[in-house]
């Protein structure tokens, strides 16, 4: 048994929790994953759960354009696919969700169906989209279901959300995309409630391969708070999956291994629920 699955049982979670060939490399919590309906004819629900056991993925957050894509992987294995509930569909998307009267309604009618385990992911592009109605009308379903937000937005937008509602707990999509380690530090010292998941951000944490000093010391410091994402926003993503959890892979096998475990496994599982136990 190698140190990671080690690590991983000493935080509750069981070796053969994982899929075939995954306990010889650090096992992997997707927080970012989206099954959208272009992908659907190019890659069927058993073609997903392949790229999830090749990728050594032993649990997923899934968000999808529209919801179904993600129901559509839930009812195929309940235990591996954490249903994430965002409003885009037909003609709702990132830029328009939050000027739309009919999202609120929608997301409230989904999630009567008590399987999903927060709202995103959704986008905010500045400050001034939190002025928006539907916005904190949004927040205020999340807080009142005790449920996350997994936003995309950078640093300001995350800001004036808790001070909207500063009891909501978010879910920091690519940990701001742009951001910096230093303002990512200082907005995770700032809010109690904000985690985040890296998405998109191996290249910036581990430019040519080796981790910024500034990174590992921020993940250290803060590494009850961070997780992985892949974000499979466009269906390309998906035929090289593997590929872009191996490239965390290689920063996280960097960092001292409590840390490297508790971002790839233990954050999300404990917030999210853990890996399903397998035989």
């Amino acid at each position: 048994m190698t140190r990671w699955i080690m690590g991983l049982t000493m935080l509750g979670c069981v070796a053969a929790a994982w899929p075939a060939g995954a306990q010889q490399r650090m096992p992997i919590y997707d927080t970012h994953a989206h099954y959208s309906m272009p992908a659907w004819n190019e890659f069927g629900v058993e073609a997903i759960f392949h790229k999830f056991d090749e990728a050594g993925v032993v649990r997923a957050l899934v968000s999808s354009s529209p919801d179904d894509g993600t129901l559509k992987l839930y009812e195929r294995d309940k235990q591996r696919v954490v249903p994430i509930l965002r409003p885009y569909r037909d003609d709702i998307g990132p830029s328009n969700w939050f000027r739309d009267a009919a999202v609120l309604k929608y997301l409230a009618d989904r999630l009567r169906m008590k399987v999903h385990r927060g709202i995103g992911e959704l986008h905010l592009f500045n400050a001034d989209d939190v002025t928006s109605l539907l916005v904190r009308e949004t927040a205020a379903l999340a807080s009142a279901q005790n449920l996350p937000m997994h936003v995309h937005a950078g640093a300001a937008p995350i800001e004036a959300l808790f001070r909207v509602r500063p009891e909501i707990h978010i879910l920091w999509g690519h940990a701001g995309l742009g951001e910096s380690a230093e303002t990512i530090d200082a907005m995770l010292n700032k809010y109690p409630n904000l985690n985040a998941e890296l998405a998109l951000r191996a290249g910036d944490i581990a430019p040519g391969g080796t981790v910024d000093p500034a990174w590992r010391d921020m993940l250290i410091r803060h590494k009850t708070r961070f997780m992985i994402g892949t974000d499979t926003w466009v269906t390309s993503r998906w035929s090289y999956y593997p590929e872009i959890v191996e490239e965390h892979r290689r920063w996280l096998e960097q960092l001292p291994a409590d840390v490297a475990e508790a971002i790839a496994v233990g954050n999300a599982s404990r917030e999210f629920g853990p890996p399903p136990a397998r035989d």
